[in-house]
């Protein structure tokens, strides 16, 4: 069960997404607009992009980064093995959001020191809980930045 926050009051976070299904990618800005969440929302296709993005954006570093697994070009866990070479990325809070319920793909995840590994659900009020869940727990504990309007990158 999802307790009820109090949206206004939370701290602004810059959140990376890597998925490369644009309908999910929908599907997440879609939940993040309608629960009014403080967050600046960058969307990339593969994890190639994601690390260009990082790469142009240094110092300017995600709060956390909203990782799928299977991925064109650059997939997660090469992602991820990248991500954790890097001394100024290493410790940058991922979170799992995949398809993947393999223990091998978990397994893989939790030896790149993952901070959550969620299995993306075809129900909408599972998928979206998820995405509650997962939204909740950062704005708890990640936050650094207070801003009066949240905005979405494209």
């Amino acid at each position: 069960m999802i307790l009820p926050v109090v949206w206004e009051n939370l701290r602004y976070m810059k959140v990376m997404v890597l998925e490369d299904d644009k309908i999910a990618q929908l599907g997440i800005r879609k939940i993040l607009t309608n629960l009014q969440f403080p967050i600046d929302l960058v969307l990339l296709e593969n994890g190639r992009e994601g690390l260009d993005y990082l790469i142009q954006h240094q110092g300017e570093e995600p709060d956390m980064i909203l990782l799928d697994i299977n991925m064109p070009i650059m997939n997660g866990h090469e992602f991820l093995e990248q991500l954790r070479k890097n001394s100024q990325w290493r410790d940058l809070p991922v979170v799992v959001h995949t398809t993947s319920d393999n223990p091998g793909d978990l397994n893989r995840c939790r030896s790149h020191g993952v901070m959550g590994y969620f299995v993306k659900h075809i129900d909408y009020a599972q998928y979206r809980a998820n995405l509650e869940t997962i939204m909740n727990y950062w704005s708890a504990s990640q936050q650094k930045n207070i801003v009066p309007d949240a905005k979405i990158l494209h």
